[in-house]
């Protein structure tokens, strides 16, 4: 093995380590924002949140951050329970 293959090894060895805390992260964010959410139905506040929603032009962006969102939580558990095997 040359050097630069060496290299190239361990870049993607420290890419490897970043990729996998970056899904560590989402998916712990994805814990809180649960049981934060949780909360918030639990205390009645609920109401409250939907007086001040977003207005309908928007609604195409927040659709688009919503399933992004949901796919960065199913990609980083997907991640995660990998990890763990």
């Amino acid at each position: 093995m040359s050097d630069a293959d060496g290299k190239r090894h361990g870049n993607e060895s420290g890419s490897r380590i970043a990729t996998n805390r970056t899904a560590v992260a989402i998916a712990a964010a994805s814990v809180v924002l649960a049981v934060a959410l949780w909360v918030v139905v639990r205390r009645g506040l609920l109401g409250d949140l939907i007086v001040y929603a977003v207005a309908i032009d928007t609604l195409p962006l927040v659709l688009l951050f919503v399933l992004t969102a949901g796919w960065l939580v199913v990609w980083s558990w997907g991640r995660l329970v990998s990890l763990l095997q």
